[in-house]
């Protein structure tokens, strides 16, 4: 079994549900001021295929389950940007309402991803810094939302309602309203 790593990045919600960007494709971040890493595009391709259950945590504490693919609360997938994620979190959990709070409150915004490395390349050109390892075939174990993301182009937030669904929801309450109004005789 390979060794588990992790990395992070940003995180963003609306009502319960969080999503955003575990990961992010082909940007170099420095980790522990050892090295600079990057994930091929096709990094996370074996588990996305072989569907293992992959969790959702608080903070990468296997105690502080959010959710999980088996359970559909977490559901993952890429495109050319990165790791998409998108979690329903239950406010009635402790980490869930934890998790809910540090999103709206926007003091995590941040993601981070547990992993064991099947494949990598490294380079190390005289002219660089420190050495280059590029990720090309992960295990994913876990997703998490963190304050401290490692990749900071990662992403985390509620999501955010569209004007759509605002305009939908305010007719709606009109018609309730007007409804209601009728009911009594005032309209």
């Amino acid at each position: 079994m390979p060794q588990i790593e992790v990395r992070s990045a940003d995180v963003a919600f609306s009502g319960t549900t969080a999503r955003g960007y575990a990961a992010v494709f082909n940007q170099w971040t420095r980790i522990a001021g050892l090295y600079d890493e990057r994930l091929d595009p096709a990094c996370f391709d074996r588990t996305l295929i072989e569907d293992p259950d992959i969790l959702a945590l608080w903070n990468h504490s296997p105690d502080a389950l959010l959710g999980r693919t088996t359970a559909g609360t977490l559901r993952l997938s890429t495109d050319s940007h990165g790791l998409q994620f998108e979690l329903d979190l239950d406010p009635r959990s402790p980490y869930g309402a934890l998790c809910l709070s540090a999103l709206e409150r926007g003091d995590a915004h941040g993601c981070s991803f547990g992993f064991g490395v099947v494949a990598q390349t490294w380079q190390d050109e005289d002219n660089w810094e420190r050495p280059r390892r590029t990720l090309t075939d992960l295990i994913l174990y876990e997703v998490t939302i963190t304050p401290q993301p490692a990749y900071p182009t990662t992403t985390a937030s509620l999501r955010s309602e569209t004007a759509m669904d605002n305009a939908v929801a305010a007719r709606r309450r009109i018609s309730e309203r007007e409804a209601a109004m009728r009911k009594r005789g005032l309209l």
